[in-house]
């Protein structure tokens, strides 16, 4: 999404492509990028899209995943940091990004120089694993957001589909309270 240049085009990542979360099994909530150089996301253009998910009809388009620089970016990380185009998002403007969870969904948006950031940290998540994971915080320091990546997802992810289903037998199609929650995150990390 730093490299796009159409108006009115977001990234979604919406349910046939999600699992429930690995700690709880909650429903994940569908993810919407956006680069807010292409103009606003604004919540009733959220609410329409939640209502519109998942998508029962292919795209009227297709957006092209683009990482040209990733790989000059990740070789020498201080000279990408001091690139123009890293240089010119110090300025308050350019920094302004927003993690927030609205209408059901799960949205990142923020300036193309800042996505180009996030996407050069969330290709090193993984190298530098302790105790069975990794993240990143998108927004820091107000730690808005956090990407995470665990050592065998998978079997993180039946282990909590397998707690809820036994800890809370009638709660498959609703999200659970936060009292639920760290029930089972209890049983999941004894």
């Amino acid at each position: 999404m730093a490299y796009q240049r159409h108006d009115r085009t977001v990234a979604v990542i919406d349910p046939p492509f999600m699992v429930p979360n690995p700690f709880d099994a909650d429903a994940s909530s569908p993810i919407v990028i956006v680069n807010t150089d292409l103009g606003p996301f604004p919540r009733d253009g959220a609410t329409s899209l939640c209502q519109a998910l998942p998508f029962r009809t292919p795209s009227s388009g297709t957006v092209v995943l683009q990482t040209r620089g990733l790989d000059l970016a990740l070789e020498n990380p201080g000279a990408f940091a001091q690139g123009p185009d890293q240089a010119r998002w110090r300025d308050p403007h350019r920094k302004r990004r927003w993690i927030e969870g609205s209408a059901g969904l799960v949205i990142l948006a923020a300036p193309g120089p800042v996505l180009k950031t996030w996407g050069a940290e969330l290709s090193q998540l993984g190298n530098w694993m302790h105790e069975g994971s990794d993240y990143s915080e998108l927004d820091y320091p107000k730690n808005d957001g956090e990407v995470q990546v665990l050592d065998d997802f998978d079997s993180h992810v039946e282990r909590a589909i397998t707690l809820r289903t036994r800890l809370f037998p009638n709660a498959a199609s609703r999200h659970l309270s936060e009292e639920e929650k760290q029930v089972i995150w209890v049983a999941h990390h004894p």
